[in-house]
């Protein structure tokens, strides 16, 4: 998957990846679509919190880490992340059943199904050109 590189695409990106009611939007959205996702799996109900250090690990392998001001922490990258699938969702450009079919648990890398998500919020929002 490419990420964009017109100025146009990465301004709009940047922008996405920096707004932080996006993020706190995204957080909760991720947070619920995660816990229902691992509740199917196990057939048991579970409230997780997805850790930071995951969200920040798979923001970085999906390329969107270099959008981001060098001097930022792990905290900064995930939120990132959650508010690029925030405008996915709110722009309904994927739906809350894509992004639990994407977070399905992966017990070898955890952080796999938040980089299929982090794609497919760039594809569907047209950033991925």
């Amino acid at each position: 998957m490419t990420i964009p590189e017109s100025t146009a695409h990465v301004e709009r990106l940047t922008k996405i990846l920096r707004d932080r009611k996006l993020a706190q939007f995204g957080d909760s959205l991720l947070n619920f679509s995660y816990s229902l996702a691992v509740t199917r799996t196990t057939k048991q109900p579970v409230g997780i919190k997805v850790k930071d250090k995951l969200l920040a690990n798979a923001a970085t392998k999906a390329g969107l880490r270099k959008y981001l001001p060098r001097r930022v922490d792990a905290g900064d990258v995930a939120n990132g992340l959650e508010a690029l699938v925030g405008e996915a969702w709110l722009m309904e450009k994927v739906t809350l059943e894509e992004i639990v079919a994407c977070l399905v648990p992966d017990e070898i890398d955890q952080s796999k199904g938040f980089v299929s998500l982090a794609q497919l919020a760039l594809e569907r929002l047209g950033l991925d050109k």
